[in-house]
């Protein structure tokens, strides 16, 4: 099911799909698909619900779930797989490639400490070419700390690191790297100076949240995760993430705009808007806050049951604070799913220097639970007005009582 459906249609369409009778399918993994190297792998899929019999992983019964689906834990080994599942006279045959363990280490590049490092080019003037959020100076090669972010066209002095896609670059006296893809030589013009200043991308935005203003006059941009091409998780009926994320997205904006917030969307189809134009989107268009609805799933060897919780994730202070107030009323609404807490990572959509950004990730949909809760119209209302009550209280001035007993209209 890869269509986006109107309101009110999804779940007509799930119950067929999970009373309508047919053969057994399995999601994960394809046929024929490449692993890493682990020693175990979950496959999921589903089967009519209305079977009595037993069903079989590869001779080991295993339980089928009220809507169909199934998940098993299969022990595997370096080469091609097999697993036969049984159920009454029906069988399937799935294959799959697992890879055999590396000995190998990527060696990590050994730090540039000083400015006259051998490994560095002569000193010129480069030029930006990506966006706000693509021209992101790191303090090192492939990580660290963000220590700048350049618009477009900004020259600055630089120098080729030799062996590597990156750029040395020079502001404020400090040495940082930008990604060789969004830098250009500048055709003619000085070499800039190593204390040049870098712009604060942050002028003429608040910087506190929206306190004790009304949300009529507060602007919410809500981002479903994925979306074309990117299907994101998959769930035991072969469902999508994509399509779940905006239906929780809609119901959202829904929610939002019934309190009077005013939401913009980064998307409302099935379509892909890219990775660095969400950020983007909510910093054009000067709003106040940036949610990213995702659902998640595990790793080829993790079991999805044992792994399963909610969190949310900030990759700014300012935008932990947000996902704190969020998720403190999203878990409840979630148990018995465990709650993962508010948590920093650095992810692309939260690194809105000037936006207040989290991205929320609501449950795991790699196992039949959590499939079925996910795709649930009622929990999707439950979780979208636990959102509006994390945001009303992040709006809440500091000395305020905290909005807990605060009715959701």
């Amino acid at each position: 099911m890869t269509a986006v459906f109107g309101r009110g249609a999804w779940m007509l369409a799930l119950v067929g799909a999970w009373s309508a009778p047919g053969a057994i399918t399995v999601a994960f993994p394809a046929e024929r698909q490449r692993l890493p190297a682990v020693e175990e792998c979950y496959l999921i899929g589903a089967t009519d619900p209305g079977r009595t019999e037993l069903l079989y992983v590869n001779g080991v019964t295993t339980d089928v779930y009220r809507t169909g689906a199934f998940l098993a834990m299969v022990p595997v080994k370096p080469g091609t797989n097999v697993v036969t599942i049984f159920q009454g006279r029906d069988k399937l045959v799935r294959s799959f490639v697992v890879a055999a363990p590396s000995a190998k280490e990527i060696p990590m590049p050994e730090p540039i400490l000083s400015d006259d490092d051998p490994r560095l080019g002569p000193p010129a003037a480069w030029q930006t070419t990506g966006t706000l959020f693509a021209n992101r100076v790191r303090s090192e090669i492939d990580g660290g700390d963000t220590l700048y972010y350049l618009p477009t066209a900004f020259c600055v002095r630089g120098a080729e690191v030799k062996g590597q896609s990156w750029i040395a670059v020079w502001l404020e006296g400090r040495r940082g790297f930008l990604p060789r893809q969004t830098m250009r030589r500048c055709i003619s013009g000085a070499v800039p100076s190593k204390r040049l200043i870098a712009p604060d991308p942050t002028v003429g935005f608040p910087d506190a949240p929206p306190y004790g203003r009304a949300p009529s006059t507060v602007r919410i941009c809500v981002d479903p995760g994925h979306g074309g091409t990117d299907t994101g998780a998959r769930t035991p009926h072969g469902w999508n993430e994509k399509d779940v994320n905006l239906m929780q997205a809609r119901a959202i904006r829904a929610a939002l705009e019934k309190v009077g917030f005013q939401v913009v969307m980064t998307r409302d189809d099935d379509s892909f808007p890219a990775l660095y134009d969400r950020p983007k989107l909510a910093y054009d268009e000067r709003v106040d806050a940036f949610i990213s609805v995702h659902h998640n799933a595990t790793a080829a060897n993790r079991n999805p049951r044992v792994a399963r919780h909610t969190t949310a994730y900030a990759s700014t202070s300012n935008g932990l604070a947000l996902a704190q107030c969020i998720q403190k009323h999203v878990a409840p609404v979630l148990a018995p799913v465990k709650d993962a807490g508010a948590q920093m990572r650095s992810f692309a959509v939260c690194r809105n220097p000037a936006v207040p950004s989290c991205l929320l990730e609501v449950d795991f949909i790699n196992l039949p639970e959590g499939e079925a809760e996910s795709w649930d119209a009622a929990r999707q209302k439950k979780v979208a007005n636990a959102v509006v009550m994390g945001v009303l209280d992040w709006m809440a001035p500091p000395s305020a009582e905290s909005s807990d007993s605060k009715p959701v209209p």
